[in-house]
């Protein structure tokens, strides 16, 4: 399991400050939305974890739930049922609180720290999350946490957290994409091209600065299983998906940041949202059958706390 060198802040300090900070833009920076595109992607996940077979769980708790994708958009499907939120930012609990209340959903949210969930022992049917143990310093004991308020025979689903080959691939993509962007700016002129950097005062410039210091683990999908296998957990198995969908993913993603606003038409994200789910049919049904399954950018996590 990689990690990025220690570092003299202290990473739950940095992930409160940093998430706090991101909680009121973060919908709008990772194009999150409670509508069919996301419910589609968010039900997606969650069958692949169950075999593709979903089904409704009666108490479910999200842990680092940021600002609810997961647990919303698979709450509007259908499959939850009391729905649960823990986050180590209060901010964003408070956004994923507020965004079940305008779409009718009633969120129980509770900021925690993953390594000390505040639930009784047996509580859950469901835990789960998306894209948030790369984050957790300490993932032995927060494993620990989430077989603890599981129930006996209560399932685990991690979804989102990207692999480590996976990822030094798409790094090489959005590398691709800067350069282009750049050399588009230094042709066509920087204040046509690239969007115009954002004054902040300076403790929000802080905050901002932060982002290199919360993402604290990748991992192989072996050692991402290993760390459920350690934990106690049962039936454990790994999925991973997207590797030309990512890659496209990245490149668009990259460049968005960085253009000026009015350089893509309107109808740009839906015409990169079928694109991208076009490759992503390719990747499901041709490539993976032939491509290795480290080399995929999204693992998925599924497990079962023992009955006994």
């Amino acid at each position: 399991m990689a990690a990025e060198p220690a570092s003299p802040i202290d990473p739950r300090e940095a992930n409160i400050v940093y998430h706090d900070w991101e909680a009121g833009t973060y919908d709008d920076k990772w194009s999150i939305s409670f509508d069919e595109r996301c419910i589609d992607y968010a039900v997606g996940r969650f069958a692949k974890a169950l075999h593709g077979r979903p089904r409704a769980f009666e108490k479910v708790l999200e842990v680092g739930t940021g600002t609810g994708f997961f647990l919303l958009n698979l709450a509007q499907a259908g499959f939850v049922g009391e729905a649960h939120a823990t986050d180590i930012s209060e901010e964003m609990v408070k956004v994923c609180v507020e965004n079940g209340r305008r779409l009718g959903i009633e969120v129980h949210g509770k900021p925690a720290d993953a390594e000390a969930l505040p639930y009784p022992d047996n509580t859950f049917d469901l835990v789960m999350g998306h894209a948030f143990i790369h984050h957790v310093p300490d993932l032995d004991t927060a494993f620990s946490e989430f077989m603890r308020v599981l129930k006996p025979g209560g399932r685990l689903v991690i979804a989102g957290e990207p692999t480590y080959l996976g990822d030094a691939v798409a790094n090489q993509f959005k590398r691709i994409a800067r350069v282009g962007v750049k050399t588009a700016a230094a042709l066509f002129g920087r204040d046509r091209v690239l969007k115009a950097p954002e004054q902040m005062p300076a403790e929000e410039m802080e905050a901002a600065a932060l982002e290199w210091h919360v993402d604290l683990h990748i991992f192989t999908p072996t050692e991402l299983q290993d760390l459920a296998l350690k934990g106690g957990f049962h039936e454990v198995e790994t999925f991973t998906e997207e590797l030309t969908a990512n890659w496209f993913g990245w490149l668009t993603r990259t460049a968005e940041a960085m253009l000026a606003d009015g350089i893509l038409p309107d109808r740009y994200p839906l015409v990169a949202y079928r694109a991208w789910k076009s490759l992503f049919w390719v990747d499901e049904h041709v490539l993976r059958h032939v491509v290795p399954k480290d080399l995929f950018y999204n693992a998925i996590l599924t497990a079962v706390k023992p009955k006994g």
